[in-house]
């Protein structure tokens, strides 16, 4: 499998979450900021490059969190709890058709979202301090 982060941000107990705008089969899930790690990178410079990337904004890789395999296998997804350190959210349209920071209640109300970001954000992500 090859490597992917996904960036997760924390405020007031709301995580920024995505919805998805790349055709394919994960086109209008909500999910955190994801990428897929690329060669000669460490998954802290892909948590920060996506960040830039997707939402305009520059956080800074606080730690490893969880890992989980994706639905189709192909990338081990490390999961990174990280903070803003500066930016106004500017999402690229390329990669974002919306964005909004959700409670785990509002977050069971979303129709797309995959088993194991509902796991995380269930069962680990509560832990975690704000960003």
């Amino acid at each position: 499998m090859k490597d992917a982060v996904a960036v997760v941000l924390k405020r007031d107990d709301r995580y920024l979450l995505i919805k998805r705008a790349k055709h394919g089969t994960a086109e209008d899930y909500w999910c955190p900021i994801t990428g897929a790690v690329e060669d000669g990178e460490t998954h802290a410079q892909a948590v920060e490059r996506e960040a830039k990337e997707e939402m305009g904004i520059t956080v800074e890789p606080l730690r490893k969190v969880w890992e989980c395999p994706t639905n189709d296998r192909e990338y081990l997804l490390h999961w990174w709890h990280a903070g803003v350190i500066q930016g106004e959210i500017a999402p690229n349209p390329l990669e974002v058709k919306e964005y909004g920071w959700f409670s785990l209640a509002q977050m069971e109300n979303l129709a797309k979202m995959f088993g194991a970001d509902r796991t995380f954000f269930a069962e680990i992500a509560p832990a975690l301090p704000d960003s």
